[in-house]
């Protein structure tokens, strides 16, 4: 098989595989919004996966890192996550034939920002709105960044799919002997969009859904440098019930109190 026929296989599973991805279930990480923050910087590192995966880490295991910046009332993070497998498995497509490359290997990037409406400083109750978007970048939007392959096969690889979180988030702090505790529940709308949609798979992704979907966790921040957080988050993708948990840590001055 040469290497342009390589390449016309690949893109055939990849828009085959469009239809079936916009439908299933796309493995994620519980939406932190913690509405408890101040002003401070933060470097964040999460996992986590479906419930129905226990708690051993396996092919569903997503890892997550990102950086947050909070401003008195304004909170902004950003995020780049994948599943465990995915992280090393878009290496097979930095090459011009696409040897060992798997269509649906992708990360996810995404941002989010928080606006505090209430609390803060000795009000143990915080409330905020937030909205944000995330994207996944495909193995095969890498290949297509190669001169190498046809224009045409790249303009087939365009299409994206955009989630946008819209939400509110409540939280308590309560404060114990050595610890504080924040917790916090926040109910959304996950608005899904496909954009960037060539013609030839126009009737695959046109149109916009949404789902309802709520997360509700807890943050301990530790010697004011250190923080652990956890989150459990729920609700509908395409009409079927999907529950992740996460875990994570993060260090930085600031940002959670």
């Amino acid at each position: 098989m040469t290497g342009r026929m390589r390449v016309g296989v690949v893109v055939v599973a990849g828009l085959l595989g469009l239809a079936a991805q916009a439908a299933a279930q796309v493995t994620g990480m519980p939406l932190f919004t913690n509405p408890r923050f101040g002003t401070g910087l933060r470097v964040h590192a999460d996992i986590g996966q479906p419930t129905d995966q226990g708690t051993q880490p396996g092919n569903l295991t997503v890892m997550q890192g990102g950086v947050t910046l909070a401003l008195w009332r304004l909170g902004i993070g950003a995020n780049v996550g994948a599943l465990k497998n995915d992280i090393k498995g878009i290496t097979g497509c930095t090459s011009s034939t696409l040897t060992g490359c798997n269509p649906q290997t992708k990360i996810t990037g995404s941002a989010l920002a928080q606006l505090r409406l209430v609390g803060g400083g000795i009000n143990p109750l915080a409330l905020s709105v937030f909205g944000g978007a995330s994207l996944d970048v495909k193995a095969l939007d890498v290949a297509a960044m190669s001169t190498s392959i046809p224009q045409i096969i790249r303009d087939s690889m365009g299409a994206k799919e955009l989630t946008i979180p819209v939400g509110a988030s409540i939280g308590l702090h309560i404060p114990l002997v050595l610890l504080s505790v924040n917790l916090w529940a926040a109910p959304r709308y996950n608005i899904h969009k496909f954009i960037k949609c060539p013609a030839s798979v126009s009737l695959m992704c046109h149109g916009s859904t949404s789902s309802f979907r709520w997360a509700a966790g807890a943050d301990i921040p530790l010697f004011g440098i250190l923080g652990v957080r956890a989150a459990y988050d729920s609700g509908k993708i395409n009409g079927r019930t999907v529950n992740y948990w996460g875990v994570g840590a993060s260090v930085g001055l600031g940002g959670m109190r």
